[in-house]
Parts: C-alpha cells; sequence; structure tokens
C-alpha cells in the first residue's frame, strides 16, 4: 500500500488539502490540482442549486435544461461540469437532476466560401461536425442538435419589418443563406456584422429551448464574458437592458405580429463567478482533456461565432468589432487585475430591471416602450430619444420598432 504524502515532506503543500503538492495559483492561493478543480465544479454546481430552487416540476418529472454551445472554452468546460453533476447523483442510485439538450448555432455559412451552384446549403464545416460527434461520444446522456444559422430567418420571434430590405420567409427554404449572406453584406461595419451574429444566435437558442419545451437556457458566460458584455453593450447603446442581459432570470418572447403576450423564459449563466482564465486551466485537468473539443476558429467569447479573426497585430481598424476589442483589453485586465474584471460583472448584477423583474406580465415603467424588434430587450424611449437628439436625428427618421443599439448596427 502506497504512503499518502505528509504536509511535512511537501515542498509547497497545498493551502487547502494540505495533502498534495500545490501546483497551482488560484486567487492569491496556491492549490493542487484536485483541489482547483474541485473549486471550480463547486462554483458551477452553485448556480445550477439555485436554478433548480426556480423552477417547481410535477411530482416524477424532470427539469429541462439547453445549453448553448458555441465550441469554446467556457461553454465546452460548463458542459462537461453539467455532465459530472449527472454522474454523480446517478452513481448514487438519484434521479438524473436534469435533461440536457445541447445546440450549436452553426454560423459557418458566413465565413466558407460557396460557388453560385452549391445548393447543399446545410452542409456543416468538416472540423465542426467531428468536433460534435466527439461531443456526442463523450457525453452519450444528453442529446446534441446543430442549428443552421440560416434558420432564423424564419423565427416569429424577430420583428423583420424594422430590418431595411429584408423580409421573412414563413420556414426555411433553399434560398435561406443566400439571404442571410445579402443581409449581412449590407450591414455597415464589422461591429455591426458581430452584433447581429450574436442577435441571431441568442435567438435561435431561445426559440430552441421553447420549441424543446425546456425550463431554462443556460449560457456559458464566464465572469470576464460579461464584464465584456458589460462594457460593449454599453457602448452600442444598449445600457439600458444589461440587466436583462447580464443578470440570471426570466426573458420575456416577444412573437410577430404581436397578436399573443410575450412567453417568458429563464436564463442562466453557471459560470458567472468563475473568470476565463480559470476555465482555460481546467481544461487540462479533465480526463481526457477538454481542449482538443473547442476549435480555437470561430469561437466566440461571448457565447457566440466570431465575425473577424483575433490576429495579434491588428491591421485595420474598421475590421476590428466593438466586442472584439473588448475582448483584447479584458485579456490583458484578467491577468494582472482579476478583481476589476469581478467587479464590473458584480456592479452590472447589482442594476435592477424595471419591468417588474422581467416577467411577461410586468407593467412598463419609466418611459420603458415594449420590446425591440430585433436584440428583443427593452426599449427605453426616454433614453433612446435623448440618443437621437445629441446626433441630430430627427424622430421621423429612424426607429419604429427598435432600440437605439439596434438601429445603429442596421442602418449605420
Amino acid at each position: 500500500m502506497e504512503s499518502q504524502p505528509v504536509a511535512g515532506s511537501l515542498t509547497r503543500p497545498c493551502i487547502k488539502c494540505r495533502a498534495q503538492e500545490a501546483t497551482l495559483d488560484s486567487r492569491s492561493q496556491t492549490v493542487c490540482r484536485d483541489c482547483f478543480a474541485k473549486f471550480i465544479s463547486n462554483k458551477c454546481i452553485k448556480q445550477i442549486g439555485i436554478l433548480g430552487k426556480e423552477i417547481r416540476t410535477p411530482q416524477g418529472s424532470t427539469r429541462r435544461y439547453l445549453l448553448g454551445l458555441s465550441l469554446g472554452v467556457s461553454s465546452t468546460v460548463l458542459l462537461h461540469l453539467l455532465s459530472e453533476n449527472v454522474e454523480f447523483q446517478l452513481a448514487r442510485s438519484r434521479a438524473a437532476p436534469f435533461e440536457l439538450t445541447v445546440v450549436y448555432v452553426d454560423s459557418s455559412c458566413l465565413f466558407t466560401p460557396r460557388s453560385p451552384d452549391d445548393s447543399d446549403e446545410d452542409k456543416p464545416d468538416p472540423i465542426t461536425a467531428e468536433t460534435l460527434e466527439q461531443l456526442r461520444q463523450r457525453y452519450p446522456r444528453f442529446t446534441f442538435q446543430r442549428v443552421p444559422l440560416a434558420t432564423a430567418l424564419g423565427l416569429r420571434t424577430i420583428d423583420w419589418s424594422t430590418i431595411p430590405g429584408l423580409t421573412a420567409a414563413p420556414s426555411p427554404s433553399p434560398s435561406q443563406t443566400t439571404r442571410l449572406l445579402s443581409l449581412f453584406d449590407h450591414l455597415p461595419s464589422a461591429a455591426a456584422r458581430a452584433d447581429i451574429l450574436h442577435i441571431l444566435t441568442r435567438h435561435l437558442l431561445v426559440s430552441s429551448a421553447q420549441t424543446a419545451g425546456c425550463h431554462a437556457l443556460l449560457l456559458g458566460h464566464s465572469t470576464t464574458a460579461l464584464a465584456e458584455l458589460t462594457l460593449s453593450e454599453t457602448a452600442k447603446g444598449r445600457g439600458f437592458a444589461l440587466p436583462w442581459q447580464i443578470n440570471d432570470g426570466p426573458l420575456s418572447v416577444a412573437s410577430y405580429p404581436a397578436s399573443v403576450p410575450p412567453a417568458s423564459l429563464l436564463v442562466y449563466h453557471p459560470l458567472r463567478d468563475i473568470l476565463r482564465k480559470e476555465l482555460a486551466i481546467y481544461t487540462a485537468l479533465t480526463s481526457p482533456p477538454l481542449t482538443p473539443a473547442s476549435p480555437s476558429h470561430g469561437a466566440g467569447n461571448n457565447g457566440s461565432i466570431e465575425m473577424t479573426p483575433r490576429p495579434g497585430v491588428v491591421v485595420s481598424h474598421k475590421d476590428v468589432s466593438i466586442d472584439d476589442v473588448m475582448f483584447r483589453y479584458f485579456a490583458e485586465i484578467e491577468g494582472n487585475y482579476p478583481s476589476v474584471v469581478a467587479n464590473v460583472a458584480r456592479t452590472t448584477g447589482k442594476l435592477l430591471r424595471l419591468l417588474g423583474g422581467g416577467e411577461a406580465d410586468g407593467e412598463p415603467k419609466q418611459g420603458l416602450c415594449g420590446l425591440c424588434g430585433l436584440c428583443g430587450m427593452p426599449r427605453d424611449e426616454v433614453g433612446d430619444r435623448r440618443w437621437r437628439g445629441e446626433l441630430g436625428i430627427g424622430e421621423g427618421e429612424k426607429g419604429g420598432g427598435l432600440c437605439y443599439g439596434c438601429e445603429r448596427s442596421t442602418r449605420g
């Protein structure tokens, strides 16, 4: 029988268990690999437990969640942690705490060159298809789905009449990818293209969760990603809607034409208390490592696919989106001043929603005038009017059912 190392024989014992050599630095503490992995797992499962208390299911039924998978580090780690939680419960002869559907929104059509006579619009990227198959084999208890981005043009959760030069088809058709590419070609900037891509991806995840009858949508935003989202959405002109985008809770989902009241769906971020650099470390601690399942191309920092690459040297600032700028900024801040990143996310988390907590039956207050027809977030009528006045835009020139941020993304 092997003897366990004692603290006195260790060069640098783990500050938590005192039984193993500390090989990692975790928030000013030196810890071993096992304690670090447990720390990450506990942070996630704590949030899942909070979500479970929010959902009341009939006796004998199971909670159903949908996970938005970007194939990036954060969402892949979240998938693994959820699988560990299920296996842990089943190993103790307990029922699975939830059923999970994993949805990947495939936007490869925006980056893959296609010939004019290419009729196979739903053809997945080979690397993406291989990665998804690896995940299916590794996590057989979960259901995986790939949703082409072009199917967003058939959603009723977007008011397509508010988008210049585009009308929605009632269902996906052979020309959907061509119409999607045309939409992105007419957007005014790289920042606008990244913004609309993020919005369409979110709509598809929400719609998939509703169609599957899920109780909640889980997004893999880390503390770092939430901080990035806070500043980027504020810069785009959606600062008013931050409580609905950053905080956990119910989200109102409209349907157009607006013949029925908005539905409601819970949206949660189980990794909100973990930094991105901590998740990157965790990928190497699993067996086998998670890194091969997270391709470096295409994985977005905010749970979507990036419109522009992240080269070491910026050739033209016109090709860099606001999201890219925030990613680079917080990548530097996170390394040297992680508390600053956490403070941004925590401060935003204290903001209150003005629609009765975000429920679908909440009454508008303080200038709110319904939901934006594109991003689906609450609009601030007073704030949007002030923005237009400062920019010299007349009341009748732009607007309709869009918030200020979506006006700028679609019209420039």
